[in-house]
């Protein structure tokens, strides 16, 4: 078993023989995670925990170099490769600018029960639908999450196939699969207490507040809060449907794909909600994707259309379908709420998503 908060500081250093240093080209790499934590702590003490407590758990000793390599562009997430047995496991440092150790540690001690709790409790650790296997963390490196490395392409790249290539077939068969994915996940944890829109009611406040600050003028805030109650009393109305585990961060880059099955990753966010609440996210990513990448937002509704549908097949048919249709535009726009967050994306195109999101809020009533 992974050993989770405790210091390798002061351990024994040879207990499955030398132990592997960095790969001298990984330099980069390193450099980026000692700006996060410690350079004297990463550069001696990284390489024994992941020898003594996650490799072992994967191939036997003794162990070679270990290759690092940056997985993210915004995120400090990285590749850890042992060149001998060809080892592959993924790093996730939760220590930040402006995250206090604490808050770090806390963070990724809840990703990795996460993943546990659907591993051994939710059966979403084996088959064709499954996360990523939590390996161990560490609180002295950077609050370190280790977890196996999915296989698999990003649902980010079929998306983008589909939009710039019209290269459809593939992205349907991803969507059929990660439909399946949410289905198991969210049938698997349902429970008794009524679907409550509360977290709607918070998260669209949080999403006004933000937008408020540049591209939100008042007048339109208050279109966009005139619908909520509206919204509160349907989804308060649905009594027959529980909440579920959800993922909590359906985007395009938390999902890979093999021909046969889907991973997904970035658990952090998971909580108990209304399932349309993943439902409603994917939904306004594969409608921002087209808007942004084809200038085509109609386009999307094909494939949006086509998951909600493989969903519904997956836990109950026609009725669920009808109810997720129902409660699934309030959860749209706040996906779309949340993308317009994104300054890099530029005002116009920002303004674009509100008013996709008002549309979604006003109509689908």
């Amino acid at each position: 078993m992974p050993v989770g908060n405790v210091s390798v500081v002061g351990r024994q250093r040879a207990r499955y023989g030398p132990v592997p240093a960095f790969a001298p080209t990984n330099n980069a790499a390193i450099s980026a995670i000692c700006h996060l934590t410690s350079a004297k702590t990463v550069r001696a003490e990284l390489p024994v925990y992941l020898a003594e407590e996650i490799f072992p758990q994967l191939a036997p000793p003794p162990y070679a170099a270990i290759e690092v390599a940056a997985l993210s562009e915004h995120k400090p997430v990285f590749l850890f490769r042992e060149i001998s047995h060809g080892v592959e496991v993924v790093g996730k440092l939760f220590v930040q600018d402006g995250v206090t150790s604490e808050e770090a540690w806390k963070a990724a001690e809840k990703e990795y029960f996460n993943l546990r709790l659907l591993e051994n409790r939710y059966d979403m650790g084996n088959g064709v639908c499954r996360v990523a296997s939590p390996l161990g963390r560490n609180r002295e490196l950077g609050a370190l999450l280790v977890t196996r490395k999915a296989p698999g392409t990003l649902l980010d790249h079929y998306i983008r196939e589909a939009a710039w290539a019209k290269a459809s077939e593939e992205l349907i068969d991803k969507l059929s699969l990660l439909a399946r994915f949410f289905a198991r996940l969210h049938e698997n944890s349902r429970g008794k207490r009524p679907v409550s829109p509360a977290l709607m009611h918070s998260y669209l406040r949080s999403l006004t507040d933000a937008l408020s600050a540049d591209i939100l003028p008042a007048w339109e805030r208050s279109e966009v809060e005139y619908y909520r109650q509206a919204w509160a009393d349907r989804i308060g109305s649905s009594g027959r449907d529980g909440e579920v585990i959800v993922h909590g961060d359906a985007t395009p880059t938390n999902f890979l794909f093999t021909d046969h099955g889907v991973t997904g990753i970035d658990l952090e966010r998971m909580k108990w909600a209304d399932r349309c609440w993943d439902l409603g996210f994917m939904a306004a990513e594969l409608k921002h994707h087209f808007m942004w990448r084809s200038g085509d937002g109609w386009a999307a509704e094909r494939f949006i259309g086509h998951f909600l549908r493989e969903y519904a097949a997956g836990c109950g048919g026609r009725r669920m379908f009808e109810e997720t249709t129902r409660r699934l535009p309030v959860y749209m726009a706040l996906g779309l709420l949340r993308i317009a967050r994104n300054r890099w994306l530029g005002g116009p195109y920002r303004r674009d998503l509100v008013r996709e999101a008002k549309q979604c809020l006003q109509y689908g009533l």
